[in-house]
């Protein structure tokens, strides 16, 4: 790896070099917490008796040989404020000299223009240390570095808007520590404890590569515990990176994540990925999609087809709110599958939509119908292990849209073939229990019975109203069961029933003959059938079960 200078720097040093900002790097982003935790950190380190350092993260830098500039991969945020706070201290320095004529304010007013700032003599002479990417350059350097903001007219541009308000943070800061001073020599004193701490106590590790993709890498593995700016951020930067129309990359990447709505890009990306591509984990992601990635055009493709493919996968992980799908049953299904906490299967259908076989609503329905079964069998009932269903759609979607896989009937018998034995997902089924956190998951099955024995769709089980029973109740004073036999058998498949909220309140915790009359005359099957029954022990429960076992073969089949 071509890493040419790593080290820790003090703010003096850091600032005292010239850095750009690419194009395709976020605006400015930092608010007020971020400030004020810039600001509370300052002031931490100042007052600290041991006159202790503070780190102030990390700085990755492309050292680009070829235009013989330096580029912030990592850390512009904060270069960006770290800019504008010496910038305030500068205007400060510079009223107090114009005031009180102290030679020491002059002095460090231009020590910080020729160290800090840099100087701007004309547009073919531009010695300013920091340059933002196009969308914000102009303003940051006419009104921050050479000028001053407005500190109480907003501007329209977002971005602009925090760069102001960043700027008006810190002034009205440091004037309110100068207005508790005594005397001018006592604010001078002021300015040069936050100067100097700054300065000389604020350290950041700085990394240089002189190749980008090396310079993401580092990027990459600094930040892979860090919060979510994660892949998609760093994707965007590499793909940006590459584009020669930044304008247009920009536009679908905002198209992208508009259609995404609440949805989790770095996923999507990589839910596309592996649709396209060898199965790949998210820690692995970056690097897979640079290695494949290495063109301007590689580049443009790959954000138009995740643009374009963007609004599909908004729809199958937010079905109830979905654009794309008319298809009610295919819908359900998706519904469904979000009750049962899967997302494995994602690629799949991303995949159909891009295979060189056109398939239908209808096709993907009948997919998904079939994904539905193998989630519900191998996971929901028969508790394999998930994560291996990751691979195995995966492994099914490259194979879908290599054209391996191009009739709805491959793919289900492919999925089929994963799936548990009858024998299996029967047995399992006898036994299963459900707790507290399943009880989405109960509501799933108990409907899904019903509609199995009740096919006129008379009644909506479906609505918030419909509650859990437990027949044998979660209040045991009354029945009086042994505490074994009541944790064993409570949340038991064949102890649970759905019931219309009246009803379910009125006989929650009543002993079953109490209950039993209630059971009889209620429209939602199967309930009436636990009134045939005298008495209400594990037996009864075991043998309801058992029922359910065998309707589960034919639902889920």
């Amino acid at each position: 790896m071509a890493l040419q200078n790593c080290a820790i720097q003090t703010m003096n040093t850091f600032l005292g070099n010239t850095y750009y900002i690419p194009n395709y790097q976020r605006e400015y982003s930092w608010e007020d917490a971020e400030l004020s935790d810039f600001w509370d950190d300052l002031n931490t380190t100042k007052e600290s008796s041991d006159s202790a350092d503070h780190f102030f993260g990390q700085i990755v830098i492309h050292n680009d040989e070829s235009s013989k500039k330096k580029y912030i991969i990592d850390g512009q945020q904060r270069t960006i404020t770290s800019t504008i706070f010496m910038r305030t201290l500068q205007h400060l320095y510079d009223d107090l000299y114009k005031s009180t004529n102290l030679p020491r304010a002059d002095y460090k007013k231009s020590d910080i223009a020729s160290i800090h700032i840099g100087r701007y003599l004309s547009p073919s002479d531009n010695q300013l240390h920091l340059h933002l990417g196009e969308l914000d350059c102009d303003y940051f350097r006419d009104k921050i570095q050479l000028g001053l903001p407005d500190n109480t007219k907003k501007v329209k541009k977002k971005s602009h808007e925090r760069l102001r308000k960043a700027y008006v943070y810190f002034f009205e800061k440091l004037n309110i520590q100068l207005d508790a001073a005594s005397d001018d020599e006592d604010k001078l004193d002021v300015l040069d404890e936050y100067y100097n701490t700054f300065t000389k106590r604020f350290n950041v590790l700085y990394l240089e590569a002189t190749k980008l993709d090396e310079a993401f890498v580092i990027f990459e593995t600094l930040n892979a515990r860090g919060k979510d700016l994660e892949t998609a951020d760093l994707l965007k930067n590499f793909v940006f990176s590459q584009s020669k129309d930044i304008s247009q990359a920009q536009s679908q990447w905002n198209s992208m994540i508009n259609a995404l709505d609440r949805a989790d890009p770095t996923k999507y990306i990589r839910h596309f990925w592996n649709a396209t591509n060898n199965f790949t984990r998210e820690k692995d992601l970056y690097r897979s999609i640079s290695k494949r990635i290495s063109s301007p055009r590689a580049s443009k493709e790959l954000l138009k087809n995740l643009a374009a493919h963007a609004q599909c996968y908004h729809d199958i992980t937010t079905p109830s709110d979905n654009v794309d799908f008319s298809d009610n049953y295919l819908i359900n299904s998706l519904v469904a599958l979000k009750t049962l906490k899967a997302s494995s299967f994602y690629p799949i259908v991303l995949a159909i939509r891009q295979a060189p076989t056109p398939f239908t609503e209808a096709d993907i329905r009948t997919v998904i119908q079939s994904i539905e079964t193998y989630i519900f069998r191998n996971f929901t009932i028969c508790g394999k292990v998930a994560n291996k269903s990751e691979v195995i759609f995966a492994t099914i979607a490259k194979e879908i849209y290599d054209g391996t896989l191009d009739t709805v009937d491959l793919i289900v018998d492919r999925i089929k073939t994963e799936m548990v034995g009858d024998k299996e997902f029967h047995d399992a089924f006898c036994i299963w229990s459900g707790s507290k956190s399943t009880k989405e998951t109960i509501r799933y099955i108990l409907r899904k019975i019903h509609k199995h024995l009740d096919r006129t769709n008379e009644i909506n089980i479906d609505n918030t109203d419909v509650h859990i029973e437990h027949i044998m109740p979660e209040d045991n004073s009354i029945w009086m069961v042994s505490d074994d036999i009541h944790e064993e058998y409570l949340w038991r498949l064949g102890n649970l029933a759905l019931l219309s909220g009246p009803i379910n309140r009125s006989i929650s915790n009543k002993d079953f003959d109490t209950k039993k009359p209630r059971y009889l005359t209620s429209k939602i099957d199967p309930n009436k059938e636990i009134a045939n029954n005298s008495v209400w022990t594990p037996a009864e429960i075991e043998t309801r079960q058992h029922l359910f076992a065998d309707y589960a073969l034919l639902i889920w089949k």
